[in-house]
């Protein structure tokens, strides 16, 4: 049994569940669809399965200049709401990929708190720094918060738990934040660090149940502040939907996509093209290989980053804004896929994506990467940014082809444990203790079963 095992709330009997049908589940998160990110998936997928297995289901997320402020996405209400952060001069880099404070947004808040009176949940799910906009209404209405940490922003106002880019944070600290977050945010992350730490971190007191994507978000607390953290003890890790298992074998994918060679072997990458995610290492082992005589291609493919351009390296092809089904394809005809990320992932989405194919995977041996290959066994582990030691681990693999085989066998029954119909017992065990933990005796949920029961059938707007 691993930690994150361990940790993992235990999935509720078939009579449980049905305890909770008709439940009204309110999400509220900082970025949703159109956006595409491997959390935005994940959630969207939630949302959509929680409502065909009978619960009531809502997701509150901030307004986007490409999507309507209503809507109902297979059976799931969305609600965009106004911010008052995107009427500060400056504030985003972009207006479709915007970010909440670590304290209270007051135009979402009301917008918010008028959802809560409208749609009337029984718990509230939330994951990031839009927490701090929830928790007044919750608390008003008397309901229930279960907030999931997905990356370190519980802790950290940089999110990466990297001290100024350079070298992991062993404990977050107010002088040490306020320096980080101004070198990497300017100016504003002066605000973004005193206020996590000062104003927020007090404020997650008022969360019903935390829980955490991998062993290593766990671990961080809930805190930056040691008075006010709480130990995370359950884990719940981010899924991937049943399809992409099904997916990752089937004829979908059984051509190679067009963006990869076409019948070499070759190694790939998939995620932000960014040096937080150890692609500067990735390039250097890959120079190594080739120093050596191994000349295979290395491809990469994900959303370029203004801060690291890709440079022209020869045998490095590079792919933006693919498909997802094209990338669980490139993984699946791929020789080796590495996740060389340098910071300390809250999960790894990627790297179940890659197992799931049979292809055998290299990650780095740090956060939420480690709940999900084990060395040895499913794939290697390596240092991070360690590009000699990265070098190596390919080679090992490029020259044993019974490793790779025995590796890349054991990758889809590993990712299986990951997919929504896994997972999603245990998050329907988080909202019950949720639930309990805010009841008197006799249990808040029965309490209000005849409510539930009555607004089962309530058209979505």
């Amino acid at each position: 049994m691993t930690v994150a095992d361990a940790r993992s709330p235990r999935p509720l009997p078939e009579d449980e569940t049905d305890r909770l049908s008709g439940l009204r589940v309110l999400h509220a998160m900082d970025s949703f669809l159109p956006n595409v990110g491997g959390l935005e998936l994940s959630i969207a997928a939630l949302t959509r399965y929680q409502a065909s297995r009978g619960r009531v289901v809502a997701m509150a997320t901030a307004q986007h200049p490409e999507a309507a402020d209503r809507e109902n996405m297979g059976g799931v209400e969305i609600h965009r709401l106004p911010t008052a952060m995107r009427l500060l001069p400056g504030a985003y880099v972009s207006d479709t990929h915007t970010f909440f404070p670590p304290v209270a947004d007051p135009l979402f808040a009301r917008a918010f708190a008028r959802l809560v009176d409208e749609f009337q949940p029984d718990v509230i799910h939330v994951r990031g720094w839009v927490l701090y906009s929830v928790l007044g209404a919750a608390r008003r209405a008397g309901i229930p918060v279960v907030a999931s940490a997905h990356d370190h922003s519980q802790v950290c106002a940089t999110k990466i738990m990297l001290h100024k880019g350079n070298e992991l944070c062993a404990e977050p600290g107010l002088v040490k934040c306020i320096s980080c977050a101004h070198s990497h945010y300017g100016v504003k992350g002066v605000a973004l660090a005193a206020g996590l730490h000062q104003l927020g971190s007090r404020r997650h007191r008022e969360v019903t149940l935390w829980s955490a994507t991998s062993s290593a978000l766990a671990d961080r607390g809930t805190a930056p502040r040691r008075a006010d953290s709480t130990a995370i003890s359950s884990v719940v890790p981010t899924f991937i939907d049943d399809d992409l298992v099904s997916l990752a074998s089937d004829e979908r994918t059984e051509q190679r996509p067009d963006f990869v060679p076409a019948s070499a072997p070759y190694l790939f990458y998939a995620g932000a093209l960014g040096a937080h995610k150890g692609v500067d290492v990735l390039l250097d082992a890959y120079g190594l290989l080739r120093a050596d005589g191994f000349e295979l291609p290395l491809v990469l493919a994900g959303l370029p980053r203004d801060d690291f351009p890709v440079p022209d390296q020869p045998g490095v092809h590079v792919a933006t804004n693919v498909a997802q089904q094209a990338v669980i394809a490139a993984w699946r005809h791929a020789t080796i896929g590495i996740v060389p990320s340098v910071v300390p992932e809250g999960f790894g989405r990627v790297a179940v994506e890659c197992l799931a194919t049979g292809t055998p995977c290299i990650v780095s041996a740090l956060g939420g990467l480690l709940d999900i290959v084990t060395d040895g066994v499913d794939g290697l582990h390596v240092t991070p940014g360690d590009s000699v030691e990265l070098a190596g681990a390919v080679r090992r693999l490029l020259t044993d082809e019974a490793l790779r085989a025995r590796l890349g066998a054991a990758g889809p029954a590993k990712a299986a444990g990951f997919t929504l119909s896994q997972v999603s017992p245990r998050v329907d065990a988080l909202y019950l203790q949720a639930l309990e933990r805010s009841s008197p005796a006799e249990g808040r949920e029965v309490r209000r079963r005849p409510k539930l029961r009555a607004r089962t059938g309530r058209e979505a707007v």
